[in-house]
């Protein structure tokens, strides 16, 4: 299409602006205090003397004036924190990260291929970003990391295929990234770590399943199909299903698939 936008033609900021962004950030935070003393040390300095006593007494009231301004530098953190990990992921690393982890089989393309472009960017991260926001970042690449494995595992495409099988291999993959993020205690905290890989194992575990038992539980659950909750025993709503049942190239997945929902063999 002439006026589709192809990918090396989308400006995105690199991250070391993204990072000198934060800091800035961190740094007008950081000052709030100061400016906020700075501000009552002078107006107290202009008072007469007999209501010092009366003035003193509310200054710790009059130093919340800039609360609104830290809780919105903060937002913006969050968001800007949240944006460089989702750019890393799906932009600078989406060739060997989404478009081609686990294509066509688990076991011909493993994560672990990944942990040195991983490594790549997250020494870049914290080359330049401030030490106080260094975990903040981290997470949200760790996030964004899940969210892209989460990405191939269940949206994967035609080009992808999982057997039962894979789950094993599955389950190491996401502890290489995991113990990628802990760094022998030098990275994130573990209990961190592992809450937010939770969402992920359970997914994994589905994998593990025949397509017979996701098909019965799917059953069970098949008038809840365009809601987010299920109510079979393997505990997963039924998207979740549905999107695992796509990857399978099994006949009894295919048939139940093409019988129930009308997706042909080839759609994901």
């Amino acid at each position: 299409m002439p006026d589709e936008t192809k990918p090396h033609e989308i400006n995105v900021q690199t991250t070391p602006t993204l990072c000198v962004q934060l800091n800035t950030l961190y740094y007008a935070i950081s000052q709030l205090n100061k400016l906020e003393d700075s501000i009552w040390d002078r107006w107290m300095a202009k008072k007469p003397r007999e209501q010092l006593i009366n003035e003193k007494s509310m200054s710790l009231k009059q130093k919340v004036m800039f609360d609104g301004s830290r809780k919105d530098i903060n937002a913006a953190i969050d968001r800007i924190c949240e944006f460089t990990g989702t750019k890393i992921i799906f932009w600078d690393l989406r060739e060997p990260f989404i478009e081609n982890l686990y294509k066509p089989m688990v076991s011909q393309s493993r994560l672990e291929a990944l942990i040195e472009p991983l490594d790549t960017e997250l020494n870049q991260l914290c080359g330049v970003i401030v030490e106080p926001l260094r975990d903040r970042i981290v997470t949200s690449l760790l996030q964004a990391s899940l969210d892209g494995l989460l990405r191939v595992i269940l949206d994967g495409g035609p080009l992808r295929v999982f057997f039962p099988s894979d789950a094993k291999l599955l389950e190491e993959d996401m502890e290489v990234l995991k113990e990628f993020f802990i760094s022998g205690g030098d990275g994130l905290p573990r209990g961190i770590v592992e809450n937010h890989v939770a969402r992920v194992r359970h997914v994994i575990k589905l994998h593990s399943y025949e397509s017979r038992e996701l098909t019965d539980d799917l059953r069970t659950s098949s008038g809840l199909v365009q809601q987010s909750g299920g109510g079979g025993k393997l505990g997963a709503d039924t998207q979740t299903l549905l999107r695992i049942l796509c990857h399978r190239s099994d006949s009894e997945a295919s048939q139940f698939l093409k019988k129930q929902f009308k997706i042909p063999k080839s759609s994901v």
